[in-house]
Formats: C-alpha cells, sequence, structure tokens
C-alpha cells in the first residue's frame, strides 16, 4: 500500500508564534533540509516569509534550487487574506497577492491558500462571491489554483457556504483543516458532499477536547496530531472514503513545538503525524 505524504506548513517549522515581527527565526535552507530529513516531502510557505528571503537576498532561483535538492515535490504558499476587501485594506490585499503569486509561480507552487472574513465585518455573500471569482481569475493566468480554508470564527465555517462559494470555478477548491472542521462542528456527512478533486489541501493537527473561550487564541495552542482529543482516525477515514489524494500539510501551531529546536520541530512533528495517519494503520 502507497504511504500517505506529509507536508510541512509554514507555522509548524518556522520557531515563532504567528503574528510576531518575523515570520521564521530559522533560515530557510535550515528548515527545508530539517524537513527533507524528517522525512516531510513537502512545505508550505507563507507569502511574508517568501517577502522576508527576498529582501534577505535569497533569490528566487537559489529558493527553489534549495527545495529542488531536497525533493521537496508539494509546495504551496499561505495565508492571503482581505482580498473580498476595497478601500486600504484591499490595496494591501493586491499587494500581498502579488507577491503571493510570485512565489507559487517561482518556487513551482501549484496552490495559493486564502482565508475567510475573520474578524466579523459582514462581508455581502455576493460580495464574497465576486471578489473570490476576481481573485481565482488573476491566479488562472499564472496557472495556479485558489484554496478556500473553512475557518471555525470566520464567516466560511460551513460547508454550504463554502461550496456556495467556489461552485462553477475551475480553479478554485478548498482547504480542510481538522482543527476548523472539529472546532466549528463540521459533521463527516457534510465533508462528504464536497466533490474529492475540490479538497486542494488538507491540515491536520490535535488540540484539547475542549476549547478556550477564545476560540481565536484557542488556534493558537494547538497540539501534536495523536496528544489531543480529536478524533483524527475518523477524520482521515473519511477524507479517504471520499477519495482525497492530497498530502497531508501538518500545522501545528503551539507556542512549545516554536520554542523547540528545528530539526527536533520537524522530526517530532512528522513522527506524530506518520504514527497518527499511516495508510498502514487507519482503522
Amino acid at each position: 500500500m502507497k504511504s500517505r505524504e506529509f507536508v510541512c506548513s509554514s507555522h509548524t517549522i518556522s520557531g515563532v508564534v504567528p503574528g510576531g515581527p518575523v515570520a521564521s527565526r530559522h533560515g530557510f535552507a535550515a528548515r527545508v533540509e530539517a524537513c527533507a530529513d524528517a522525512g516531510y516531502t513537502g512545505m508550505c510557505l507563507h507569502f511574508r516569509d517568501y517577502a522576508e528571503q527576498q529582501a534577505g537576498g535569497l533569490g528566487d532561483e537559489e529558493m527553489r534550487a534549495v527545495l529542488d535538492r531536497h525533493a521537496m515535490r508539494h509546495v504551496s504558499i499561505e495565508f492571503l487574506t482581505d482580498w473580498f476587501m476595497d478601500g486600504e485594506a484591499g490595496e494591501t490585499s493586491r499587494r500581498n497577492e502579488e507577491i503571493a503569486l510570485r512565489a507559487a509561480r517561482t518556487l513551482g507552487a501549484g496552490v495559493l491558500n486564502v482565508g475567510p472574513d475573520l474578524i466579523g465585518r459582514g462581508i455581502p455573500p455576493e460580495t464574497m462571491r465576486r471578489k473570490f471569482a476576481e481573485l481565482c481569475r488573476r491566479a488562472e493566468q499564472h496557472g495556479i489554483a485558489v484554496a478556500l480554508e473553512l475557518v471555525a470564527w470566520g464567516n466560511v465555517r460551513d460547508v454550504d457556504t463554502a461550496l456556495d462559494l467556489i461552485g462553477g470555478i475551475g480553479n478554485a477548491g478548498l482547504v480542510i483543516d481538522c482543527w476548523h472542521i472539529f472546532r466549528a462542528g463540521v459533521p463527516p456527512s457534510d465533508l462528504k458532499r464536497i466533490p474529492a478533486e475540490k479538497v486542494l489541501c488538507v491540515q491536520v493537527n490535535d488540540a484539547d477536547r475542549e476549547p478556550l473561550e477564545n476560540i481565536a487564541a484557542d488556534t493558537m495552542n494547538r497540539r501534536l496530531c495523536g496528544q489531543g482529543g480529536f478524533d483524527l482516525g475518523g477524520f482521515a477515514s473519511t477524507l479517504d472514503t471520499m477519495g482525497v489524494a492530497v498530502p497531508f500539510s501538518v500545522e501545528v501551531i503551539s507556542p512549545a513545538l516554536a520554542a523547540l529546536g528545528l530539526r527536533e520541530a520537524a522530526k517530532v512533528s512528522f513522527d506524530t503525524a506518520q504514527s497518527c495517519f499511516s495508510l498502514s494503520g487507519q482503522h
């Protein structure tokens, strides 16, 4: 039986908690090498991280060469927000989009991950649909697909809303993060209504059975796979039954993991994910 492949999410290996002054405290080449040695066959890079590497003098060809040298077959870019906004926020998002699309083109990434409205600004559904279609058209010009993430506290947190947004758009799909699926209470029966080819990214992690009162803060305190209360075996079985074939991206946002040394963080995140999600070990 073919073994499952794993991608290392940007936050898992950054050595920092999201929202800080830098995207990563570890060098790019060192991160890629540590992930490859741990067993990962792919990397997800934040567009902010890409911009920081460029500013530090690491060029596109050098970054691509590092990924190729370590056989990183699955590369994606994240995490664009505010693509649905006008005004100053929209202008900032367009600039970030240009960086993200350049990163995707030059690093061989086929997918750009994006988020919905995360702060309750009351964006009308028709605006979300129109703006998402426009974003997908721009990405399609570069041969890039756009994966919209269901977020437990965002304005896209259920399958019906997500399918409505991506419907009829050839290069559109979804990010299915088990943390958001469990925290939002999305049942497996709803997941099964998503066409397998529209699941462009699967993110895995674990968490305490009971969430913190502030769910946005709770997402910053995830656990390694198998060290929390999620039914990860059931989650994986649902996706396997659906025919979802993309690698699992390990996304563990955790101050404890960020504090570890680079190689230790890569190894423990990979080993725990492999233990949980080995295809031969599925129930």
